[in-house]
């Protein structure tokens, strides 16, 4: 074989191992998401993990390079990999769900789950790019531009694999099905590269059994799946499971995109009646505002308070903003999301949406709702800062109502989230109401719990006999509140929402 065609392989495998790499994370995140989340915890274990391995990988594969410089073994390692990533994909579930059986801290599930999950194939890859160097490698005076241009090969193919993995794949495969496609490339380059005719017969059996089970995986799924049906989008990692309300017995469908909460919930026998009790609080806004006709609700989710808007109050209008649209696809395949002239979609970053409307000088809203925690440690930080409450008050009517949820405690270690936003957001609002929506016992003030903030500069009309809305106002928080002067008021410089979101 010619100089220049092993110069071109090596460089094809140098592109594509990068891009494989790339893949490789972003659908790794997804595999973990129905466990641990997306919290940036787990963010930061998965990319520190897979670097720590590529490292570890790069100084290994030199000092082996070094010592045996062929071609065949390069085949081999990246044919171990390909088979080492299409055993992740099958075994992934059943890892992941006895790491979660541990009950340890996110800290420590996060970096357990990546190590045992992508520590080998990274290590793997990583031992690709200076052995590929080392085989290229033919003149000491052109050493610098080889491996430049390998580099740069490497790199080029990690930007391809992260827009192709982040725009399309996920979007159009199961994320152990993409990780099924990784290692069938991976199989490929191993055929590629290897020189000895039986050598490539067995790797391309080896290719083959791989892209028989990618095809397969897509038809008809792996195993241990935890729920019926798992989506994966741009955003979110989307688990769908049905259950039985223990308080009544009736059929509850749920939509998960964290493990460590139900994001939204439907009775199978009414489609617009509210399962979860802290969305029962927003009804809070027709009371302290009556003639409420423009509904501003930020986080779609199954479109659960929506769907009950529009049911029991006929003639509101409701815009919601929703950062995912294949959310609001899932919503409407299965949670019998239907189309009105009240409901208006906004498919963009709820941030994003304040800052543009305060600048374009839109209506204001009489009620601004929301609803954009995922779990207590997926939490939106640039939505819970001082600024992004005065894009909320320039919104709202100078009588307009405010009600957001807040997954936290009233006191204690794990109330610095709701602290810090209160502090926030008083700045913005003159009147703040606290409606704890499960316990509002003051001797439960450390429980964590759906916290329902209600804001605004209205003054808020006593309770009367009578009242509908008194079991929701038997919850307000009526002993003095003082907000923790350590926790600061969270700002777009400085709001960190993670540090008190995971204190014990």
């Amino acid at each position: 074989m010619s100089g220049t065609k092993i110069q071109l392989r090596l460089q094809t495998v140098s592109f594509f191992s990068g891009m494989s790499t790339m893949i490789l994370e972003l659908a790794g995140s997804r595999l973990v998401a129905p466990y641990f989340g997306t919290s940036l915890i787990v963010w930061t274990a998965l990319i520190g993990i897979i670097m720590t391995s590529l490292c570890i990988g790069n100084w290994l594969g030199g000092a082996v390079a070094d010592k045996r410089p062929e071609g065949k073994l390069l085949g081999r390692i990246l044919m171990f990999s390909a088979v080492i990533i299409a055993a992740t994909a099958y075994s992934s579930n059943w890892i992941l769900s006895e790491i979660q059986e541990l009950h340890l801290n996110l800290y420590v599930s996060s970096v357990y789950a990546s190590v045992s999950i992508f520590s080998p194939s990274s290590l793997l890859l990583g031992m690709v790019s200076p052995f590929v160097a080392r085989l290229a490698m033919q003149d000491v005076k052109t050493s610098g531009s080889i491996v430049g241009k390998l580099s740069a090969l490497n790199s080029a193919g990690s930007i391809v694999g992260t827009f192709l993995g982040g725009f399309v794949l996920i979007s159009l495969f199961p994320s152990a099905v993409i990780l099924m496609i990784v290692a069938c490339v991976l199989a490929l380059l191993s055929v590629l590269v290897y020189t000895g005719a039986w050598r490539k017969i067995i790797a391309v059996i080896i290719l083959g059994l791989i892209t028989f089970e990618a095809v397969y995986s897509e038809v008809n799924g792996l195993p241990f799946s935890p729920v019926w049906k798992q989506i994966d989008t741009q955003y979110n990692h989307i688990s769908l499971a049905e259950s039985i309300d223990r308080r009544n017995g009736r059929r509850v469908r749920v939509m998960i995109t964290d493990p460590d909460a139900a994001q939204s919930l439907m009775y199978m026998d009414n489609h617009s009646e509210l399962v979860s009790e802290y969305t029962k609080f927003y009804d809070l806004a027709f009371r302290y505002k009556p003639d409420i006709k423009r509904v501003l609700m930020l986080g779609g989710g199954g479109y659960s308070v929506p769907k009950h808007i529009l049911s029991e109050y006929p003639g509101v209008s409701i815009d919601v903003v929703e950062i995912d649209p294949k959310v609001t696809e899932t919503a409407r395949e299965y949670f019998y999301l239907e189309d009105s002239p009240n409901l208006t979609i906004y498919h963009e970053d709820a941030r994003t949406f304040l800052n543009r409307s305060e600048y374009d000088k839109m209506e204001q809203y009489d009620a601004i709702f929301m609803d954009t925690f995922n779990s207590a440690t997926v939490i939106p930080f640039q939505l819970a800062t001082i600024e992004a409450g005065k894009h909320l008050r320039s919104l709202l009517k100078p009588d307009g109502v405010l009600i957001s949820n807040i997954i936290a405690s009233v006191y204690g270690p794990k109330s610095g989230v709701f602290h810090g936003i209160y502090k926030a957001f008083s700045q913005s609002f003159g009147t703040m109401m606290i409606f704890p929506a499960n316990a509002p016992d003051p001797r439960y003030a450390y429980a964590l719990q759906n916290i329902m903030l209600v804001a605004g500069d209205f003054v808020p009309s006593a309770p009367v006999s009578g009242d509908k809305y008194s079991e929701l106002l038997s919850h307000q928080w009526l002993e003095p509140f003082v907000p923790d002067s350590v926790v600061p008021a969270f700002s777009d410089g400085y709001a960190p929402v993670e540090r008190y979101a995971l204190m014990q």
